[in-house]
């Protein structure tokens, strides 16, 4: 079977007004000729408008923007909670204040970090549906390039939306951690332990990569699984124990557990291609051990079943859900948590009387 060199399709350039350059690549052989885009590219992600000229509608999800706004706003409230916090620990008598306060700072910070990667999320996921309506202009003499190219532009903007998701995850986890170091037996629990010997102490605000441990990661099950929820019991403060046991319900949920497992596929091992190709997963080659004899399966372009742009949405949904879910369960968690620590999570919790 002879191959025919990839040419430039030079017509699609500008299809759809992203830019749409395609390679047509061709074999043929007296009995069979197949052509298929071998590859694709376009100039921008910009969902294509209406034919009349309006934007793709979408469900914009109001509960999701809501919670990744709220958290967003978290982090101006960092200087008011110190205030409020220093009359706490004053009225508690509590000692080593200083580090506490700056915990305070980190957390508020930190919240607001969470409410800007879920509202990055949100905004890529919704320009993932624009690209999917179904009333997008779309150039009939070049549609097949058009699909090919929404269909990899959906991919790859649900693949953005994950990627902060899972950091999103990732700082809430984090978060949770930083809120259970803010009771001094909960904290010797944690530092007690080999395994973060490495954090030093997870210092507040510290770039110490290894006081960042991974929520997903096999090397820090033993910290969300074990370790942190014996850090709560140590404390003896129930609201830290419900926000650790919330934490542990995130990890465990199928939703966040499939958008790891997406991730774990595209990130460390072969991410499928959206175009069809004759690279296939399996081998072409194969031996015989019987028969000693070798064999080499010549194959047709096709598509990778795992290229399924509307199952990565799928994942992309269900995970944006499930991540907004947990954080609007962690705030009032949060809020009882850092109180029972004499700490104010927003300047109306300070108990001014006290």
């Amino acid at each position: 079977m002879a191959g025919r060199p990839a040419t430039e399709c030079s017509r699609c350039r500008g299809a759809s007004g992203n830019g749409i350059t395609c390679l047509v690549r061709a074999v043929y052989d007296p009995s069979v000729t197949e052509e298929w885009t071998s590859a694709l590219s376009f100039s921008s992600f910009a969902a294509p408008r209406r034919a009349d000229g309006t934007a793709a509608t979408t469900d914009p999800r109001p509960a999701v923007e809501a919670t990744a706004m709220r958290w967003q706003g978290h982090s101006s409230c960092g200087e008011t909670a110190v205030v409020a916090s220093m009359a706490l620990l004053e009225a508690a008598d509590v000692r080593g204040r200083g580090p506490l306060i700056n915990r305070v700072v980190e957390i508020h910070g930190l919240a607001g970090s969470i409410g800007e990667q879920l509202t990055l999320a949100w905004a890529a996921e919704q320009d993932a549906q624009r690209f999917q309506d179904p009333a997008i202009e779309r150039d009939p003499q070049h549609l097949e390039d058009i699909q090919s190219a929404q269909r990899m532009a959906v991919r790859a903007l649900c693949e953005m939306s994950t990627h902060f998701l899972l950091g999103a995850a990732h700082s809430l986890a984090n978060l949770v951690l930083r809120a259970a170091l803010c009771s001094l037996s909960a904290a010797s629990v944690i530092n007690a332990s080999k395994r973060n010997r490495k954090a030093k102490g997870f210092e507040p605000n510290t770039d110490l990569w290894t006081a960042w441990p991974t929520f997903s990661s096999s090397l820090t099950v033993e910290l969300w699984a074990k370790e942190l929820p014996q850090a709560a019991e140590a404390s003896g403060l129930e609201p830290l124990k419900h926000l650790v046991a919330r934490l542990s319900m995130l990890q465990q949920d199928p939703r966040f557990k499939a958008l790891d497992e997406r991730r774990s596929m595209d990130y460390h091992r072969r991410r499928p291609q959206s175009l069809q190709h004759t690279s296939p997963h399996a081998g072409v080659w194969s031996y015989n051990e019987a028969t000693k004899t070798s064999t080499i399966k010549m194959v047709a372009s096709s598509a990778d079943a795992r290229r399924d742009e509307t199952l990565v949405h799928q994942i992309c949904v269900a995970a944006l859900t499930c991540i907004s879910e947990a954080m609007d369960d962690f705030e009032p968690l949060l809020a009882e948590s850092l109180s029972a620590c004499h700490l104010a999570w927003r300047p109306t919790d300070a108990r001014w009387a006290h």
